[in-house]
């Protein structure tokens, strides 16, 4: 079963990072061709921002979960270094939980929101709403499939490190 999280984690990292880079690519063309049509030919691309816009939210979904699995979300340290006491270390399994939970319900707000706006068609793109919207519950369950295979691999105490304390501590970051 570990082996399966690993392969399907692995899969799914490389994935986003692909994703990542067209779609930064794929902006960064849309914008400039743009600012070229519009004040260079006097031809706005109509259609251009409604696709920005929907490709920049599932750059932020999944590039959210990304992060998380490469310990680059900004935490506070303040209560960290009491949780490695024997006492309190339950804590760090606890806040696995919580994470976990507020993952899944974050996950079903969002297929709730996304099953009420799929009739909602964009006026320049002429496509469902909910294409873009779909971004939310597809980068929790990427941060809730990350999460497990860091739990996996490092307990609990790992998952939500930071990226100093992944260098600092020997870990991948």
């Amino acid at each position: 079963m570990r082996q399966l999280l690993v392969r399907i984690d692995d899969a799914l990292v490389a994935v986003e990072n692909l994703f990542l880079i067209v779609a930064h690519a794929a902006i960064a063309v849309l914008v400039i061709a743009g600012v070229a049509l519009r004040y260079v030919f006097n031809d706005p691309l109509t259609w251009g921002e409604e696709l920005i816009i929907g490709l920049f939210t599932w750059m932020v979904f999944v590039a959210a979960a990304s992060a998380l699995r490469a310990h680059m979300h900004i935490r506070i340290d303040a209560m960290a270094p009491l949780w490695r006491r024997p006492a309190l270390r339950w804590m760090n399994l606890a806040t696995v939980i919580v994470g976990l939970a507020i993952l899944g319900v974050m996950t079903w707000a969002s297929l709730e929101q996304l099953a009420q706006e799929w009739v909602v068609e964009l006026p320049m793109l002429g496509v469902s709403k909910a294409w873009f919207l779909a971004a939310m519950p597809v980068g929790m369950v990427l941060a809730a499939v990350h999460v497990l295979r860091l739990w996996v691999e490092q307990g609990a105490a790992g998952v939500f490190r930071g990226e100093v304390e992944s260098l600092t501590e020997g870990g991948e970051a």
